[in-house]
């Protein structure tokens, strides 16, 4: 994932009074995955937005609850 400029063939996701920007790819991958789910954490280990393919949390073994960290 990197920032840059706005892309002509980039698609605007909003919900919830949010917009994101996403490439090509990355709306494939996330079209594929059944969505995408985005987080705020402010934890002691962890701070900062979370982005998680909602199809990863059903197979990574977390029980569907969440982060997948230590996946693949």
């Amino acid at each position: 994932m990197a920032l840059d400029e706005p892309q002509a063939d980039d698609s605007v996701l909003s919900q919830n009074g949010y917009s994101i920007l996403v490439d090509p790819q990355t709306r494939d991958i996330v079209g594929q995955s059944g969505g995408l789910t985005i987080d705020y954490v402010d934890e002691a280990h962890q701070k900062g937005y979370l982005l998680r393919l909602n199809k990863a949390g059903d197979s990574c073994g977390s029980g569907g609850s969440g982060g997948c960290s230590g996946c693949g």
